[in-house]
């Protein structure tokens, strides 16, 4: 191996730390953002302990107003996911421009590969220039990918998931919790002898879901769950706002990848001429 091939693979290898470096920082940069504002379960309990005192004893709390949960979404969640949304695009502007800058060394370093083998090369150039090619490709094959592994610097749905599973089954919970307490009383309303409690047994029986999924929907729609909900909501978005701008920067550094080899090998076609 030639001096100039140990050069250019430490140069790689270099460029990769560089690459890793960039998006752990980013990543570190994005979850500070982000995971502050991601409903946890003792957050979820501190909001229903909060909402429980705004509406029995408003004057206990500092906020009555955001009883109302479009007050609420407007006043804290909204704002939280705007935040977010500048903030992360700040870090993305600064990790574009970490990654420019690499890419900058990256495009010395596939030109030295070209003058590398216009220097060695053969009585065959059209194999030369075949093989250049195919290393030049190869080459920014692995950049492509490397800056693809940029899409990890956004936090994982993972905690997320946990928590939106959480809290549907809080809200069926205390729905099943409700519908269980009305039995009784209907049973008593059904009224009659033994086989007719048997089959206003069995009508509740046959109807229960039903009345679970009714009572679901009706808990959704009020304190603390609304608000919940809506805690949950906002966090995907800032979440899913995350990853959009990721993915149009990835594409944005990724696409010259796409004429870089044949551009690149116009230097080798120039020097052949000369």
């Amino acid at each position: 191996m030639s001096t100039s091939s140990v050069d250019i693979d430490e140069i790689r290898r270099a460029l990769a730390d560089e690459f890793r470096s960039g998006a752990q920082e980013a990543r570190r940069r994005i979850e500070a953002i982000i995971d502050p504002v991601r409903p946890t379960p003792a957050f979820m309990t501190a909001l229903a302990a909060e909402l429980e005192r705004a509406v029995a004893a408003p004057d206990t709390v500092p906020y009555p107003e955001l009883a109302d949960p479009d007050r609420y979404w407007a006043a804290s969640v909204q704002p939280q996911v705007k935040a977010c949304r500048d903030h992360i695009a700040a870090v993305l502007t600064w990790l574009e421009s970490q990654v420019i800058q690499t890419m900058g060394v990256a495009e010395e370093d596939l030109k030295r590969v070209v003058d590398v083998a216009i220097a060695d090369r053969g009585a065959n150039p059209v194999a030369d220039r075949a093989a250049l090619g195919e290393a030049l490709q190869g080459r920014c094959n692995e950049l492509h990918h490397q800056m693809g592994e940029l899409l990890l610097v956004v936090p994982e749905r993972g905690p997320l998931e946990a928590a939106t599973s959480a809290y549907t089954e809080a809200v069926r919970h205390q729905a099943q919790i409700d519908v269980d307490g009305l039995k009784l009383a209907y049973l008593a309303d059904a009224g009659g002898d033994d086989d007719h409690q048997r089959f206003a047994e069995q009508q509740w029986s046959q109807t229960y879901g039903e009345r679970v999924a009714h009572r679901e929907a009706q808990l959704a729609a009020e304190p603390p769950w609304r608000h919940q909900y809506l805690a949950l909501a906002g966090y995907e978005r800032a979440l899913l706002d995350a990853e959009v701008a990721v993915e149009a920067l990835v594409a944005r550094l990724q696409s010259p990848l796409g004429d870089l080899p044949g551009l690149l090998l116009e230097r080798f076609d120039a020097a052949l001429t000369t």
